[in-house]
C-alpha cells in the first residue's frame, strides 16, 4: 500500500507494508502517539529504494500493537463502557509526503473494518456466574444500535419473550457490555421465578441487521468445575473461554540442597503451583478463541468473583483431519504473581456455639 493511500482508520496489519516512491535515499520520520496526543515511540531512520524504485516500511503493526499494550489497565478487563485499542500513527517523508492514520490493534492477518462483535464466537454456552463481556466494534462507525433478547419460561410454564434496547457509545474504539445471565435478567426485567432459556445479541447498523450472537444456557456443567479465563484477544478487547474438562493441580519444589557443616539442609526452596486445565469438547470457533487464549499477552482465570492473571506454560493441542468428531485442548499455567499460589484458607466459624457450654460427659470421660 502506497503511503499515500492509507487510510484514515485502520487495523494495525494494513500498515505492514507501506511503499514510498522515491529516486534517492529518503529520511522517514515514524512516530505513534496516544489519544491525548502524548508520543509513545519516534524513530527516524533513512532508506534506499529497492529495484522497483520504491521504499518498503514494514511490520509496523508490531510497533502500533506493542503502543496499544503500555496502555491497557488490567482492572479493565470487566469494565462496561467505552474502550480505546489503538493509537496515532503518523509517517512522513522529510520533504515528500506524510500520512496520518488512527491504527487500532490486532494480531491476526485481519484488515476488514466493519460493524461487528469483537470476537471469532457467534454461538456460546453460558454457565451460570460466568462472566461474559461483549464488545462492539464502534471506530468510524454511525447509526449503530443494540438489541438484547431473552427467552423465558415463567412460573406457570409460559414462555415469554423480553427485549431490550441497549445504548452504544461510539466515541471511542469500542463498546463493552457485559453479557452475563445476571446482567441479562436485569436488563430485560426478568420476571421473579422464571428460568432463562437462552438469549441473542443482535448488532444493528441502519436498521439492518450487522451481526448478531446467540447464547444458550449448559445447565449440564456444574459451575464448581468450570475454569472460565479471560483474555485480551485478537482485537484487543477482552474475552471469555470456559474450560469444562478436568482440572489438575500439581505442587512442584524447586531447590538446592547442601550440607551446612554435618547438617543436610534445604536451601532457596521455591515451591509452585501449577495446574493442568482441559478444555472439554470445542466447536471449532471456540477452538480458534481458545488459540487467542493461548497466546494473549493478557491472560486471567476467574476464581471467586475475583480475576487472577496468570501465565501458560505448556499446551497440549493436535488436530486429527479429516475428523467428524470435536476437538479439545489442554493447558498448563501458573498464577502470575507468585503470592496468589497457595491462596490462605482462613475461614472463622460465626455459626452458633455449642448446644452445651460444655459436653454433658461424666467422670468415665476424664
Amino acid at each position: 500500500m502506497e503511503l499515500s493511500s492509507l487510510p484514515s482508520i485502520m487495523f494495525s496489519p494494513s500498515a505492514d507494508d507501506i511503499s514510498i516512491p522515491a529516486e534517492g535515499d529518503v529520511v522517514v520520520d515514524t512516530s505513534i502517539s496516544d489519544s491525548s496526543g502524548a508520543t509513545i515511540f519516534n524513530n527516524s531512520s533513512s532508506y534506499s529504494p529497492g529495484a522497483d524504485g520504491y521504499v518498503h516500511i514494514a511490520e509496523l503493526s508490531e510497533l502500533v500493537n506493542a503502543a496499544v499494550l503500555t496502555l491497557f489497565k488490567p482492572d479493565s478487563m470487566l469494565a462496561k463502557g467505552s474502550r480505546s485499542a489503538s493509537c496515532s500513527l503518523k509517517v512522513v517523508v522529510k520533504g515528500g509526503a506524510s500520512a496520518t492514520s488512527h491504527a487500532l490493534y490486532m494480531w491476526r492477518n485481519h484488515t476488514e473494518l466493519k460493524p461487528m462483535f469483537a470476537t471469532q464466537i457467534r454461538h456460546r454456552s453460558v454457565i451460570e456466574g460466568q462472566p461474559m463481556p461483549v464488545n462492539v466494534l464502534t471506530a468510524g462507525l454511525s447509526g449503530l444500535s443494540l438489541v438484547l433478547g431473552a427467552a423465558y419460561r415463567l412460573v406457570n410454564g409460559d414462555l415469554a419473550w423480553k427485549q431490550a434496547a441497549i445504548e452504544l457509545d461510539c466515541s471511542k474504539d469500542y463498546f463493552t457490555i457485559l453479557a452475563d445471565t445476571d446482567e441479562v435478567k436485569r436488563v430485560t426485567a426478568a420476571l421473579t421465578g422464571s428460568t432463562l432459556l437462552y438469549y441473542a445479541l443482535t448488532l444493528m447498523q441502519d436498521g439492518k441487521q450487522a451481526d448478531c450472537i446467540n447464547f444458550s444456557i449448559d445447565s449440564k456443567t456444574r459451575p464448581s468445575v468450570a475454569n472460565h479465563f479471560l483474555f485480551l484477544n485478537l482485537f484487543g478487547v477482552p474475552e471469555c473461554v470456559t474450560f469444562r474438562g478436568k482440572d489438575v493441580e500439581e505442587q512442584e519444589l524447586d531447590s538446592d540442597f547442601g550440607y551446612a557443616g554435618c547438617e543436610y539442609v534445604r536451601l532457596d526452596p521455591l515451591l509452585t503451583e501449577s495446574h493442568k486445565s482441559h478444555s472439554g469438547w470445542l466447536t471449532s470457533e471456540e477452538r480458534h478463541a481458545v488459540y487467542d487464549f493461548m497466546s494473549s499477552p493478557y491472560a486471567f482465570v476467574h476464581i471467586d468473583g475475583e480475576l487472577r492473571r496468570i501465565t501458560i506454560t505448556e499446551v497440549d493441542s493436535s488436530i486429527s483431519r479429516p475428523s467428524n468428531e470435536p476437538q479439545s485442548v489442554a493447558v498448563t499455567w501458573r498464577y502470575a504473581e507468585e503470592r496468589l499460589m497457595r491462596q490462605p484458607f482462613v475461614t472463622p466459624n460465626t455459626g452458633n456455639a455449642a448446644v452445651f457450654t460444655q459436653p454433658p460427659f461424666d467422670k468415665t470421660f476424664s
